[in-house]
């Protein structure tokens, strides 16, 4: 299981995929790989969703932003902290196929193999820790069982150098019991020495330079593949050690890396998550929901069978008696409508009987709600209502999958702040949405109440927002750099727009609109040459220009008259706003 780069919309959260939904949010979060930091991804937020566990880092998100398929995580750990140290939820990784099931930190381990190895730049994928091959056990190698003392056989792929507490080990051929460990190594380590003494003086020679590990309790020396001393039954040194004494060593390790691994070599070393301000059992009970749900393998899956069709009476009709009782013309239509409504009302009922089972039948629900506005604003334009309000309703199915609920957040001193930033981003992502186009819609700029009463009516009565949690996550957009922010006219009027939108841009575009007066005439005859002084316009003509409303239109052109590129003429219709041609006299 490795680490792999996400994509980020605009307010720089997770991209979510197909059918993923946003399960939790957390923020004061770090990631450790195996026992270690990995450095420059201490300090981020992290966002599980159904289908993956990202991490979103505060200072470089765009670079040092990654995420791990729950399809790839075996299960979740939790440690609770101690002291200075932070909980963390473990995510252990399923095993790869072929191999030797990982069994994680919780796991029973031995000294000899169990230990979690380093990373190696080995291209076998069972990074064995020696080169030579196994030395092979005699054929006339025996154990005794220590029950009822029959002499068996010594497997011949029995390797003592690499047998651990998992090895198979065939059971007695007498009382059918497992013999320990211990046993049949000394068997196979007495029948590999007799062996190499009855091979000749050249084998002789080299049985005695055989390297052993003295026992630090008996000083007996043990071949240094024994975990335990075979007098005393004294616990031997670690590992490294007994390998160092072989004159075997370990390949060196390259350090921490996110890289991909190649095709044949999965990386067995786990991820957690460090939580420094709270929210990690939050976060542990949901990883566990979405491992069992696995909604990942619905974006695979075929749509689920619909129910057949149901007769007058209640009953269900099999394929043949719906074919026999088909009908046409009106009373065919009338049936359709009947089937269709009694179809909606049993999936309605099942999706809210209960929590889970709306969450489960969510895709149908939302299916069903942007029908029914298809459907009333099918009636309003045949009655000429066609208003923005009902575009803003038939988005509203939509707008589910937007929402930052409260229950997503961590519980904790930050989860005020959190909530407030979460929002930030939400209405950033809101904004944003080339689908739904509500900043380009009013021209690149809107009041600050307008977005208040567009954004809670797109929610559909869900997580409305207070004013005040408005105002907050407005001006958290500059230091959470974001691509809208908000902006102060000397009246006190508050709007948002887009970052990239500036003073200079906004004039460059009046004066552009004003300048296409000078060559179309006006509709009533004038006292003036208009094609060379142009006309004067008011605040509400600019508005219907450039799709604003008529506050800010106001705003803007006061803004250009401050700054000497527009003049105003205040007569018995109001206000004009004209070229400034006084200012080269």
């Amino acid at each position: 299981m490795y680490l792999r780069p996400i994509d980020l919309t605009t307010a720089l959260r997770p991209s979510l995929l197909p059918d993923e939904t946003l399960l939790f949010v957390q923020d004061a979060v770090g990631l450790y790989e195996g026992k270690f930091k990995i450095p420059q991804y201490q300090n981020g937020h992290a966002y599980l969703t159904s289908h993956r566990a990202c991490y979103v880092d505060n200072e470089d998100p765009r670079k040092a932003s990654v995420a791990v398929d729950l399809k790839d995580v075996d299960r979740p750990e939790l440690y609770a902290g101690f002291m200075k140290s932070s909980p963390k939820i473990t995510l252990i990784p399923k095993a790869a196929k072929g191999a030797a099931r990982y069994r994680g930190p919780s796991a029973s381990v031995t000294p000899l193999s169990s230990t979690p190895k380093p990373y190696s730049n080995s291209s076998s994928p069972l990074r064995s820790s020696t080169s030579s091959p196994a030395p092979q056990v005699s054929v006339n190698a025996t154990w005794v069982c220590p029950i009822c003392s029959f002499s068996n056989p010594v497997p011949s792929n029995f390797d003592p150098a690499t047998a651990t507490a998992h090895t198979p080990i065939p059971p007695c051929l007498a009382c059918g019991i497992k013999p320990p460990l211990v046993n049949v190594v000394k068997a196979a380590l007495t029948a590999m020495g007799n062996r190499r003494e009855s091979a000749g003086p050249i084998a002789a020679t080299h049985n005695t330079s055989t390297p052993t590990f003295q026992c630090p309790r008996c000083t007996f020396r043990n071949h240094p593949s024994l975990t335990t001393c075979e007098m005393c039954s004294a616990s031997l040194v670690t590992m490294n050690k007994r390998l160092e004494v072989a004159g075997i060593k370990r390949a060196e390790s390259p350090g921490l890396s996110l890289s991909t691994s190649s095709p044949g070599e999965e990386s067995m070393e786990n991820i957690k998550f460090s939580f420094r301000a709270g929210g990690e059992k939050i976060f542990l009970e949901r990883v566990k929901s979405a491992l069992i749900q696995r909604k990942w393998l619905l974006h695979s899956a075929p749509p689920v069978p619909k129910p057949g069709q149901v007769s007058a009476d209640g009953t269900a009709l099999d394929a043949d008696a719906a074919r026999s009782n088909r009908m046409v013309g009106i009373a065919g239509l009338e049936r359709r409508g009947q089937d269709l409504r009694k179809n909606n009302e049993l999936v309605i009922g099942n999706a809210f009987e209960d929590l889970e089972a709306l969450m489960t039948s969510a895709k149908e629900i939302i299916a069903l709600a942007e029908q029914f506005s298809s459907q009333a604003n099918l009636s309003n334009n045949c009655n000429g209502n066609n208003s923005e309000a009902a575009a803003l309703v038939s988005q509203s199915a939509s707008a589910l999958g937007l929402v930052t609920t409260k229950d997503m957040l961590g519980s904790g001193s930050t989860s005020d702040s959190l909530y407030v930033s979460e929002l930030s981003r939400n209405l950033a992502e809101f904004l944003t949405d080339d689908a739904r186009g509500v900043l380009k819609r009013e021209g690149g700029i809107m009041s600050l109440v307008d977005l208040w009463a567009v954004f809670n009516r797109a929610r559909g009565g869900v997580e409305l927002i207070s004013p005040a949690d408005l105002s907050k996550a407005a001006q958290l957009w500059d230091s959470l750099k974001l691509p809208v922010r908000l902006r102060k006219f000397k009246s006190g009027v508050l709007v948002v727009q887009g970052r990239d939108r500036t003073d200079e841009k906004t004039v460059a575009s009046l004066l552009a609109w004003f300048k296409l007066a000078h060559q179309e005439p006006p509709e009533v005859d004038v006292s003036w040459d208009w094609s060379r002084w142009g006309r004067g316009a008011t605040a509400q003509e600019v508005a219907e220009a450039f799709g604003w409303s008529v506050g800010v239109a106001t705003e803007e052109l006061e803004m250009a008259e401050e700054k000497g590129v527009l003049c105003r003429e205040q007569g018995l219709d109001g206000i004009r706003f004209w070229e400034n041609w006084l200012k080269g006299v």
